[in-house]
């Protein structure tokens, strides 16, 4: 069996997989025909007649995707598939897609309002609205996971979900006026209080121009949906929660240094994006752009003037390699000077010498990761490179007046503490 025979059974063996596991159909379309070789998707007409009507199908053969890369697709309907390619003779020769899944639970309301505007007969918008129960409901987090399995049944290459692409809403050619009908937020049993704890420290990276912040928004992804505002119309609830994340964002930004009227002019654009937006895969695209967007610009208005640019370089490089090794000699060889040299300029320039920067900024990173996740202080020295959990302990203690476990149970205690006092005011 030759490499392109092995990846066509592997991708049918992994549709197999993922039908058992929580029912999301899959799809395998040729490249030049169009032909539809298999889907393991019951109920396939009618969920053809959705992929072909809201031009998904079509964006999958369009030339502006990258095919060497998952692409997100979705519709009025809030519903969700990924294609991904096989390769042949070094062109892209057939489209595997998966789903179409919801991200969380549907609106019947709103389905079959969106179902009258496409003038269906009473009996067959009952019959599709029947069908569309059968959606299975995936969140994002659980979904960009099967795209990177998928993508490496397909090719053998792992990626990130900075790799994925998302559909544009340009070249969705949804044939109808029917109003945007999303899904509504699925009930997640985790703490609030845990989802706010994870948002303000996405909001302190903001402040900061922390450049690695992107475990959080993974994290965020993890732990909740919208919120539920009650609102008639379900995407409402995802654009209103997104509408307040960008406030907070140019907040946040204000307070980290960018200038009131950039913070702003940002925020009004990113408002008119989300209130634009059509479809799940558009807003997930923004939202990963507007959170990208605040840090760097934060990051750069932080980069003092009096600093320069070959150490800002190496802040930069450090920020985004915190949970490497660093050596010395790496670092002098990217912004391209002996260590002897980089070691007397930064310190000379930044009053503090790179090895206690280093330190510095992976102590508050570690702040962050005390509070947001569940890692154990061993586990956070080791992917810090501490070294042991009591030098980690002693340079924690140094900088910050008490010790890792410490600052976690005083903190985590005084929200605690708050949320009560707030519950018995309500």
């Amino acid at each position: 069996m030759d490499t392109y025979d092995k990846r066509l059974f592997d991708s049918k063996m992994f549709a197999g997989m993922i039908y058992s596991g929580c029912r999301m159909g899959a799809w395998c379309f040729g490249m030049e025909s169009r032909k539809m070789y298999y889907t393991t998707c019951p109920n396939e007409q009618e969920f053809l007649m959705f992929f072909t009507m809201s031009g998904c199908l079509d964006y999958i053969f369009s030339e502006k995707v990258d095919k060497t890369k998952p692409v997100f697709l979705s519709d009025s309907l809030g519903m969700i598939w990924v294609a991904d390619y096989i390769w042949h003779y070094g062109a892209p020769n057939l489209a595997v897609v998966i789903g179409p899944v919801f991200n969380s639970a549907s609106s019947i309301r709103g389905i079959e309002d969106s179902l009258r505007r496409l003038n269906f007969s009473i009996r067959v918008r009952n019959n599709l609205v029947q069908i569309l129960h059968k959606v299975p409901v995936v969140s994002v987090a659980m979904l960009y996971q099967y795209a990177s399995m998928l993508h490496y049944v397909l090719t053998e290459e792992m990626i990130t979900s900075d790799d994925f692409q998302f559909q544009h809403p340009a070249q969705t050619a949804d044939r109808t006026d029917a109003e945007e009908v999303e899904v509504a937020p699925l009930p997640e049993r985790v703490s609030m209080e845990r989802v706010r704890t994870v948002e303000e420290g996405l909001l302190q990276m903001v402040r900061e121009g922390n450049l690695n912040y992107k475990h959080l928004m993974q994290e965020l992804t993890h732990l909740a949906g919208p919120d539920d505002y009650q609102v008639r119309e379900p995407q409402r609830n995802n654009k209103n929660t997104m509408l307040i994340f960008a406030a907070l964002c140019s907040r946040a930004a204000m307070e980290g240094g960018l200038s009131p009227r950039t913070a702003k002019n940002m925020e009004v654009e990113y408002i008119t994006k989300i209130e634009q937006a059509k479809t799940v895969t558009e807003l997930m695209h923004i939202s990963e752009n507007m959170m990208d967007d605040f840090v760097k610009k934060v990051h750069q208005c932080r980069s003092h003037p009096e600093v320069s640019r070959t150490v800002q370089e190496c802040c930069s490089y450090i920020q985004r390699n915190l949970l490497k090794p660093l050596e010395l000699s790496d670092i002098a060889k990217e912004v391209g000077y002996t260590e002897y040299y980089l070691t007397k300029k930064f310190y000379k320039e930044m009053g503090v010498r790179l090895s206690d920067y280093i330190k510095d900024s992976r102590i508050e990173l570690s702040k962050i990761w005390l509070l947001t996740t569940q890692k154990s202080i061993q586990e956070i020295s080791d992917q810090m490179y501490f070294g042991t959990r009591n030098y980690f302990s002693k340079v924690f203690r140094d900088k910050v007046g008490m010790t890792p476990a410490a600052y976690r149970e005083r903190v985590m205690a005084a929200s605690d503490s708050e949320e009560g006092r707030k519950g018995r005011e309500e």
